[in-house]
């Protein structure tokens, strides 16, 4: 907590191990300006109150301090939390939400901006790729559009950055892209036991024949001259969602 509020407020030299110099803190640094507050939510109790204090007196005590410092800071915070849970859990102060929620905005998740998509992914690929990188191969354009991105433009970014690395200035295969994405299960989807290398093969070959044939079961059965039960073992055995190859 000491640490968090030596960021935010200062110290002096001295305050505590390490405080070789004054430290002039991100509030005092912000004076005249906006601060951005990143995961609010995430703030400990004691800080929360330090910072109440300073939203209300409008001035600033640098830890190991005993003037208050006046400043005039514009406050702009963002949480993943909800809030509104936390008050009613007792875990955030009531009274400082209230002077940060002058103005709301909630950012929609990725998944409920799909027309968004394709613009998003052309912005990351100018950013990533080589200026003579040839594109998106169909398939691989068609698991970027069918993957849920449950961690949202970091996660997006992070596979198109993995892909540049691995296709270079050839077309993005779906080899290219991350397992998540390939297979349609996000990171943390439950799975039973670890999928031994023949059970990656396995999986990769159905994800594959569910893109050919859109989800259809009895389709993929066909192709890969196997009985319908056995592919609706495998789709919940390697936990993939037929409707998201439709």
């Amino acid at each position: 907590d000491n640490l968090i509020e030596s960021e935010l407020f200062g110290h002096k030299k001295g305050a505590f191990s390490g405080a070789h110099a004054d430290h002039t803190g991100l509030v005092r640094a912000a004076d005249k300006g906006t601060l951005f507050l990143d995961e609010i939510g995430d703030l400990p109790a004691a800080s929360q109150a330090a910072l109440l204090r300073v939203l209300q007196e409008r001035e600033v005590t640098p830890v190991g301090g005993t003037r208050p410092v006046a400043v005039d800071v514009r406050i702009i915070a963002a949480t993943h939390r909800d809030l509104d849970e936390m008050i009613a859990d007792g875990q955030f102060r009531h009274d400082l939400f209230a002077r940060l929620a002058g103005f709301r905005i909630a950012v929609p998740a990725l998944a409920e901006r799909r027309p968004d998509l394709g613009i998003l992914i052309g912005s990351l690929y100018e950013r990533h790729f080589p200026a003579d990188a040839v594109g998106l191969d169909l398939d691989a354009a068609r698991l970027l559009f069918r993957y849920p991105w449950p961690l949202n433009i970091r996660e997006l970014e992070q596979a198109l950055t993995t892909a540049s690395v691995l296709a270079g200035t050839t077309p993005v295969l779906a080899s290219h892209l991350p397992d998540a994405v390939r297979s349609g299960r996000p990171p943390g989807a439950a799975r039973t036991t670890p999928l031994t290398p023949a059970d990656e093969a396995l999986r990769d070959s159905l994800c594959a024949a569910m893109r050919d044939h859109r989800g259809n079961i009895s389709a993929v059965a066909r192709a890969l001259n196997k009985d319908r039960k056995q592919i609706q073992r495998w789709v919940k055995r390697f936990a993939v969602d037929p409707e998201k190859f439709k």
